[in-house]
């Protein structure tokens, strides 16, 4: 990362991996810029300052490629400057769909009884990139049995008295499928 200090105006940074023209031999104190190389220096300063913003949300939460992308352009970035700097940050390690994903199934799990089917449909409702959805999803449920949160969102349904047809319904829309909703109704039926 450089500090570009110019002899009227702002200091300011950037990360020379975001230059196209310029080498980071060109980089040093009193060196002259034509204005195509200027206009470099100028768009390796945007594609920073769309990262440093993109940190800053990164650094609050975790965030899917598309959600930090929406935010970004709606701060008024320029949209090749968000693509640059987030590919930068997906690089480094700093930006994961897939992080993103397992983070958020975690914290949707706590107050929500749903299955593989509605979860995978909000995480492309936010845009999380389909593989990395299917790996959290297949992390989340080695280590959650889905059958096991299908009986609890039955019980919670039984809670409302709901008909057997409207308790089916509401468990296939929560996710759960046909079969799945079938094995625990009997279950739950065979105590009765």
């Amino acid at each position: 990362m450089y500090e570009i200090t110019p002899s009227v105006g702002s200091a300011f940074f950037l990360r020379a991996s975001y230059l196209s023209l310029l080498t980071e031999e060109k980089l040093f104190a009193g060196a002259e810029f034509s204005d195509e190389e200027a206009s470099d220096l100028l768009n390796a300063a945007i594609v920073y300052g769309a990262e440093f913003a993109a940190m800053t949300y990164l650094a609050r939460a975790e965030h899917c490629r598309a959600g930090l992308e929406r935010k970004l352009l709606k701060k008024g970035i320029e949209k090749s400057a968000v693509e640059k700097a987030l590919d930068y940050l997906e690089l480094c390690g700093n930006l994961s769909d897939e992080r993103f994903a397992g983070a958020w199934l975690r914290s949707r799990s706590i107050d929500h009884a749903e299955g593989r089917i509605r979860l995978a449909a909000e995480l492309a409702s936010r845009g999380v990139d389909r593989i990395a959805s299917k790996k959290a999803l297949d992390e989340f449920f080695s280590e959650k049995d889905e059958l096991e949160i299908c009986r609890r969102a039955y019980k919670k349904c039984l809670l409302f008295k709901k008909d057997l047809d409207k308790i089916k319904a509401s468990l296939v829309q929560k996710g759960f499928t046909l079969k799945q909703v079938g094995i625990v109704i009997s279950e739950e039926n065979s105590y009765l």
